[in-house]
């Protein structure tokens, strides 16, 4: 009787065996599937913040072509002014958006200007 039930006992073990090591490959699986998903996601958020910046840039670089005339990378009050039909209207913008006060419109100041 003692060899029926190791012999059983054995049976059951060796029999076994194989349905842990495929629940170990689905779950290596899983994880790996887990893994690639993220990194898709995160590639596609990189992507898309990406995109943004370039639309900013293009608008910021697009915006310093029209008005700065010295090529500086910043739009002093005369440059922002010397295009305009309303020079009083335009001077006050001018003034509302240069946060610091030094009397010329950085990228930063014209990005919150252009609404960006």
């Amino acid at each position: 009787m003692k060899k029926i039930i190791c012999l059983l006992s054995l049976f059951i073990f060796v029999s076994s065996l194989p349905v842990e090591a495929q629940n170990r490959r689905n779950q290596n699986n899983k994880q790996q599937q887990a893994a690639a998903a993220a990194r898709a996601k995160k590639a596609k958020e990189e992507k898309a913040e990406k995109e943004k910046r370039d639309k900013i840039n293009r608008a910021i670089d697009s915006f310093l072509e029209d008005h700065d005339q010295n090529h500086d990378k910043s739009v002093s009050l005369e440059e922002f002014v010397g295009g305009e039909k309303d020079a009083a209207a335009a001077e006050k913008k001018f003034q509302a958006h240069n946060k610091n006060k030094d009397r010329y419109l950085s990228k930063t100041e014209i990005q919150e200007m252009l609404g960006l």
